[in-house]
């Protein structure tokens, strides 16, 4: 059965592209909260590029397969949309941080943020972190070890994302276990509330509801103390300059005896003290006197700094728990891929006595490393589509509008094995990442951090610690799968998991 034409709620009538219907409300809704992936494959097989089905017997949704409609969407037209329905459930736990905020409080918000990732702050954070893995590692691993290597990745990137925000204040390794799991149970929870008819469960003392507060709870608590103590603990302010050959230098000024160290910069700190420059440049008619108090009005609130922890510290490591994840699952079952990888690192190690560090300044010379988590991320994008909801009609082609209301779903995990795109979509070809074919796919055909004014702020510093975490690993570990590993099933929730975990026995080179 196909949808071809009706009225929408706003009562204006639409041609619909084909897509499937369900007799039963939310049906289809379902099967796609429960498994999503072969829904939407099997959806875009039969339908091609541009489908239309709902969900219950209101919310029209619009699958788009097509990277130069998708660029559209989230480029050119981006001011036709919002957030999807379901990314806006995460309000219930990051508030409004900058994944969730909108409009113009959306562009001030990411002017602030944004003073804590640029170029120069991004390359001592990329030092920071691979002293940081290395001695994760070196604490936590025994040669022989079999162990749930989605786990370990979650906690090391937990540690580093918890080292880069807080600095000294970090969280404990002790304590990381606990808030891993907290998250995973948020998650789960928020999942769930996907369907509006599973939504009254929130207002019930249920098992799963009371765990669920409770989980948040602790994480709120944890954020909200480590904005206490860092404000208390301010030891420097932290200021840029754009050098001549237009890098960025970072200057601390010192205030007390933290002295001038950037390995004590931190995100928090730097948060703490950002302002919308914006807003006070503009304010320049106006008294000194008034000026500062601008200056004052335009830095953010606790509420606010909680939010946008909130959302580097849950975004900031589970895309690249992720990421390492299967890209460590995909060395194992190809050796000869993994050897060249090794083969990259010798070069880096030749003439030392022992293994070095893998840091930032080698980045150049990981080319090859660089391709095989671009291909990892190919294969297992972290984030397996994006939703958008239209704020008005938005006229998708000269045959389809794309009703008021209605949700767009466009899937990085369908792009990018499209083979229209990547010849033998399903291997696992590193090989394919060549500055020209690089050049020749269209831009959102591979898109794993998203795209446009809404792309992910955290972009650069997410490739600098893959990588960097992934050389340190490869470079020290040799990480096969466990001979008695069930086959890997994938769990799409926010993120692309694998289902349970992987185990892996790890060993000394």
């Amino acid at each position: 059965m196909k949808l071809n034409s009706g009225s929408n709620s706003n009562g204006k009538e639409y041609e619909y592209p084909p897509g499937p219907a369900e007799i039963y409300p939310y049906r289809l809704a379902l099967k796609f909260i429960s498994n999503p992936l072969p829904i939407l494959k099997k959806i875009t097989v039969k339908y091609g590029d541009i489908s239309h089905f709902k969900f219950g017997s209101k919310l029209h949704v619009y699958l788009i397969n097509n990277p130069h409609l998708i660029e559209n969407i989230l480029v050119r037209h981006n001011h036709y949309f919002v957030k999807s329905p379901g990314l806006q459930l995460a309000k219930r736990v990051i508030g409004n941080g900058l994944i969730i905020n909108e409009g113009e409080s959306h562009i001030r918000q990411r002017s602030l943020v944004q003073q804590a990732f640029t170029r120069g702050k991004i390359e001592v954070y990329g030092k920071i972190l691979s002293e940081h893995c290395v001695e994760y590692i070196d604490t936590n691993w025994k040669d022989g070890m079999t162990l749930n290597i989605h786990n370990e990745m979650t906690k090391l990137t937990l540690s580093i994302i918890s080292k880069l925000l807080f600095g000294n204040n970090a969280i404990t390794l002790k304590e990381i276990k606990r808030i891993g799991e907290n998250i995973t149970l948020i998650i789960e929870y928020i999942n769930k509330l996907r369907l509006p008819f599973l939504r009254f469960i929130e207002r019930l003392p249920l098992p799963l509801t009371l765990e669920y507060k409770e989980a948040l709870k602790q994480l709120d608590s944890l954020i909200y103390a480590k904005i206490d103590l860092e404000r208390q603990n301010a030891g420097f302010r932290y200021n840029e300059k754009i050098s001549e050959n237009g890098n960025y230098d970072i200057q601390l000024s010192k205030h007390n005896s933290l002295q001038k160290d950037q390995s004590k910069l931190n995100i928090l700190s730097i948060l703490i003290n950002s302002t919308d420059r914006e807003a006070i440049a503009n304010s320049e008619k106006l008294s000194q006197d008034i000026g500062k108090e601008k200056e004052e009005i335009t830095k953010m609130t606790d509420k606010q700094l909680r939010d946008e922890v909130m959302t580097i510290f849950l975004a900031g490591h589970e895309t690249t728990a992720n990421a390492l994840t299967w890209t460590l699952y995909l060395l194992s079952l190809h050796p000869n891929i993994e050897s060249k990888v090794l083969d990259e690192l010798a070069l880096l190690n030749k003439g030392n006595n022992c293994k070095k560090i893998i840091v930032v300044e080698d980045m150049p010379r990981l080319k090859y490393t660089e391709s095989v988590l671009m291909e990892a991320m190919r294969l297992y994008p972290p984030s397996w589509a994006i939703g958008r909801q239209a704020l008005k009609d938005y006229p998708l082609n000269d045959r389809y509008i794309i009703p008021s209301g209605a949700v767009v779903i466009m899937s990085q995990y369908l792009m990018h094995h499209d083979e229209r795109y990547f010849s033998d979509p399903e291997k696992f070809v590193p090989e394919r990442w060549s500055l020209r074919f690089k050049r020749s796919i269209p831009r959102f055909s591979y898109f794993p951090f998203g795209g446009g004014p809404r792309s992910c702020i955290g972009e650069p510093l997410a490739w600098i610690e893959s990588t960097i975490v992934l050389a340190n690993i490869i470079n020290i570990w040799k990480i096969k799968l466990d001979k008695n590993t069930d086959k890997i099933k994938l769990h799409p929730l926010v993120t692309l998991r694998p289902k349970n975990g992987i185990r892996m026995k790890i060993s000394k080179r």
